[in-house]
């Protein structure tokens, strides 16, 4: 406590994950795991060695990818969900000419109120200077 003012330390970087096992986040080393399991899944299973390479090797640089590399500083997954919904979006929108004439349109108008109507009313010059002089009055 300096001069009555108690200090705190705020805490920075809140957002950033933190590292579990050397340069590895939560997050990339179950990546890491997921994906080392499926090669050796792969390795180990009855296919051939040459074409059990062919599927391992895109695993481990996807896996590769996933952990390490970034796109626009942000991560390789959020680049990778974009492409996809890309790819999977329409980029071209067709019009389908139809016979429309059993379309049925409103048009809502504003409600008129019902209510009694008041007329505004109309002030002459001498009104108001009347009005200001009573105002500009002392009490």
């Amino acid at each position: 406590m300096l001069g009555g003012v108690t200090r705190y330390k705020v805490p920075q970087n809140i957002d950033m994950q933190d590292r579990i096992l050397g340069p590895l986040t939560m997050v990339q080393f179950i990546y890491a795991v997921v994906g080392g399991g499926f090669c050796y899944a792969i390795y180990m299973s009855p296919i051939p060695k040459p074409y059990s390479f062919i599927i391992i090797v895109p695993v481990i640089l996807l896996v590769i990818a996933l952990d390490f590399l970034k796109v626009n500083e942000r991560p390789f997954l959020d680049f990778l969900l974009s492409i996809i919904e890309f790819s999977s979006s329409p980029r071209q929108r067709l019009w389908h000419h139809e016979d429309i004439s059993d379309l049925k349109v409103e048009i809502y108008q504003p409600v008129q109120q019902t209510g009694p109507k008041v007329e505004p009313k109309t002030y002459t010059k001498e009104d108001i200077n009347a009005l200001a002089n009573k105002l500009d009055k002392p009490r």
